[in-house]
């Protein structure tokens, strides 16, 4: 604690230097006028639900503008995560987000972070690429005042750009580079005659043969494998099709539905055996490389009535995922166990807001809410009838040939037909229903007294999970009502500064494990909670070219979700969520942007998190001669996928050339902390750090009115990293046994040149 309150100290010293500078600049006009020359425009959120300028809001929102998103190329969960520092996003192997905001929310299936595409929530695809968009919010700290369960760590808003009836317009893009990258997107907006309608079109394909290579190693009989050398190779495609317009002098609607496709692979971890010396390899030696498909279909209505002082706003939204993934969780050349995952979700939201619209001192918001989702999970653990014991003596069937029915499985024989020629055989693993509802109430009221302004939030949030596990026919079913109150208190120093203060909670609901290791039972754990207190600055000077902000926070969070995979005597692996304990984070953010010149503007943003286990937090570390459980402490200790510091550089360059042209040049350095990966409970207490390291990348375009021509660089350095890590059982049973634990990792994208081509219409 000596150290953490020497680092506070030191850090917030920088803080309040840098806040009180900015604050003696000479100061401009309350509002950056649009367009002035040197001078950022003013960036428009919907954080509360409301449109307001991101400077007005007291709390911590990243903004990545649209600008940015496409100069920059941003296309996956990494490249966002990679841009706002204390946010630890990427995309899991099997299609799902890691995602962590200020050490809140675990890796795995437990998300704790929520993601939405125009304030609808994502439960089944936030990976996906959702292209022409306006902009994406980045909510830190709970925000289960505004927007309920899963987002005790924040949320992620995808903001698309919306029809616009004034006139027809478009672009068409292409890009090829390294690992045979193509990929064509395309959006077209269309006013459809009288009466203000328009149509909004979006589209894209892409191909990328991946960086990961399954170099088809003989087995210990001597075949040979033939499986694709491009492990990770992925096809995606997708089209949004959105409509706007009045339905009547006071009601208008916005009616959107997507399609998304995704074939890729799946869990195509890196092997290390040694946690203390990392070497990244992008070699995968998979018996059949693993794959996982996803086809999403989804539509929303927004229908919005504007009546006198106020609007109610409707917002109706379905989801319907199907979902197979195939693992080869040995991870080794030999057949041995794998896993196949088919899974279907569906989900439908409901929401009712009353929002005010008069002006004056006092603003309130306030709605109703509901959520259900629908999901089917029957999977199965494979075992092939062959054991490898250590000196590479084999017992049983040499595997399978090329052409065998193994490889049958995976090409088009289901598994049922190669269980009963006897070549492989079933364990259940995941063989569920789950039933999982919200039923919400909540309000938001802000009161202006000029100098200050009190903003007061309460949310009543009722969850319910039903559990069947239909292999046995087990049943459990949870609930809760959770009342989940937000206060915030701003001080306006002038026009163009402001101090704030903020107290929020939030919550991830609680749920059942289905582990086949405890076959007479549905195995529960609890819901986890996080109290956030937030002080912070945030203002602008120097006639709106310079804006920055300032944040410090406390959060007090309990009975945290931990996901662990642990051998098991009867099922080969268990994959449980355990309420492991509670932890503490602290932590300081501060984010300036400049316009040093009407040409070059730079942006600098960094994070730090102290985050420990309370005094008294043990897990299980192994078991005594008599099968007692072993517990060790881990009170002190830093919680995993907590990266300690990590910032953010970027600079813009803007040079009209001759002829109408324009010459930009950007670049951005990424530095992401060291934190622990997800740790099992096992005998050996192997834990592994995932190192800091740094990313570099830049973009060079010539532009006319219509043409753009870019060149994109990923990871100029071409740095080793992972995205994360995690120890795992070693299911290559060299030994005879399983005990032995590895090390997993999901390995970053090396250095990446992509080139492309636009088109404006």
């Amino acid at each position: 604690m000596l150290k953490f309150a020497k680092n506070l100290a030191w850090l917030g010293s920088i803080a309040a230097v840098s806040a009180i500078t900015v604050s003696l600049l000479p100061s401009g006009a309350a509002m950056a006028q649009e367009g002035a020359a040197g001078e950022f425009e003013e960036i428009v959120v919907t954080a509360r639900k409301r449109a307001e300028s991101l400077l007005e809001i007291p709390e911590s929102v990243s903004v990545l503008t649209g600008a940015d998103i496409d100069r920059q190329n941003i296309k996956g969960l990494e490249d966002v995560g990679f841009q706002v520092p204390n946010l630890n996003l990427s995309m899991r192997l099997d299609g799902f987000p890691n995602v962590s905001v200020r050490g809140l929310g675990a890796f795995g299936n437990t998300q704790g972070v929520g993601f939405y595409l125009d304030d609808v929530q994502l439960f089944s695809d936030a990976s996906s690429r959702f292209g022409d968009l306006e902009r994406i919010e980045v909510l830190k700290g709970p925000q289960g005042t505004l927007y309920g369960g899963s987002n005790i760590g924040g949320a992620v808003k995808f903001v698309s750009a919306r029809p616009d009836s004034s006139s027809m317009f478009g672009r068409v893009k292409g890009v090829v580079g390294d690992q045979g990258i193509f990929d064509v997107e395309g959006s077209l907006n269309l006013p459809l005659g009288q009466g203000d309608w328009a149509m909004r079109l979006f589209g894209f394909w892409a191909n990328n043969d991946g960086y990961l290579l399954n170099p088809n190693p003989p087995r210990l009989n001597g075949i040979v494998g033939d499986n694709d050398e491009d492990i990770g190779a992925t096809e995606e495609s997708g089209v949004r099709v959105a409509l706007s317009g009045p339905l009547g002098d006071n009601l208008s609607a916005y009616i959107s539905v997507r399609s998304n496709e995704y074939e890729g692979p799946n869990n195509t971890w890196i092997r290390e055996l040694d946690e203390s010396d990392l070497q990244h390899p992008n070699e995968v030696p998979a018996s059949f490389n693993p794959q996982h498909e996803r086809n999403t279909t989804s539509g929303m209505v927004e229908l919005t009535w504007e009546l006198d002082g106020y609007d109610i706003t409707s917002v109706s939204s379905w989801t319907t995922t199907e979902s197979f993934r195939f693992t080869d969780l040995d991870q080794k050349e030999e057949y041995l166990l794998s896993l196949f995952r088919p899974e279907d979700m569906d989900v439908w939201t409901q929401e009712i807001r009353f929002t005010s619209t008069e002006e004056g001192p006092f603003q309130w918001l306030g709605g109703i809410y509901y959520s259900g989702y629908d999901e089917k999970m029957d999977s199965d653990l494979v075992w092939y009838d062959t054991v490898i014991y250590s000196g590479g003596e084999i017992s049983g069937p040499l595997g399978c040939a090329a052409g065998s029915l193994c490889s049958g499985v995976w090409a088009g024989e289901t598994v049922t037909e190669a269980e009963e020629l006897g070549e492989v055989a079933l364990t259940p693993f995941e063989k569920r229903m789950r039933d999982k509802s919200h039923l919400a109430a909540f309000i938001n009221a802000t009161y202006d007294l000029g100098e200050w302004e009190v903003s007061l939030g309460l949310r009543g949030d009722r969850w319910k999970n039903d559990t069947l596990r239909f292999s046995t026919g087990h049943t459990g079913s949870d609930s809760g009502t959770e009342i989940l109150p937000r206060l915030s208190l701003t001080r306006w120093l002038s026009d163009d500064s402001m101090l704030y203060g903020t107290y929020s909670r939030g919550y991830e609901p609680g749920g059942f494990n289905i582990s086949e290791d405890v076959p007479d039972r549905l195995v529960p754990f609890d819901s986890e909670e996080a109290t956030s207190f937030e002080a912070g600055w945030k203002g602008r000077a120097m006639d709106g070219r310079v804006t920055a902000s300032v944040a410090a926070y406390f959060i007090d969070y309990n009975q945290r979700q931990i996901e662990t995979q642990i051998p098991a005597e009867n099922a080969g692996i268990v994959e449980l969520i355990n309420n492991v304990g509670d932890s503490k984070q602290f932590g300081v953010e501060a984010d300036v942007r400049a316009a040093v010149t009407d040409a070059l503007s730079v942006a600098f943003s960094a994070g730090w998190i102290e985050a420990e286990w309370d005094s008294g937090t043990s897990v299980v570390s192994g078991a005594d001669a008599d099968g007692n459980p072993i517990m060790k402490s881990i009170g002190g200790d830093t919680p995993p996928v907590t990266p300690d510091f990590s910032w953010n550089v970027g600079a813009d360059y803007v040079q009209p050339l001759a002829n109408g042209m324009t010459f930009n040049a950007s670049v951005q350095i990424s530095h992401n902390g060291k934190y622990t990966g997800l740790r099992l409970s096992d005998p050996a207490g192997v834990s592994v750090v995932n190192p800091s390291f740094t990313l570099v990348g830049a973009q060079f375009s010539v532009a006319s009115e219509r043409w753009e021509l870019a060149l994109n660089v990923e990871n100029l350095l071409d740095e080793d990293y992972y995205t994360d890590v995690q120890t795992f059982p070693d299911f290559f049973f060299l030994d005879g046994d399983a005990d032995e634990i590895i090390v997993i990792g999901t390995l970053g994208q090396p250095q990446l040149i992509t080139a492309s081509v636009s088109y404006s219409f």
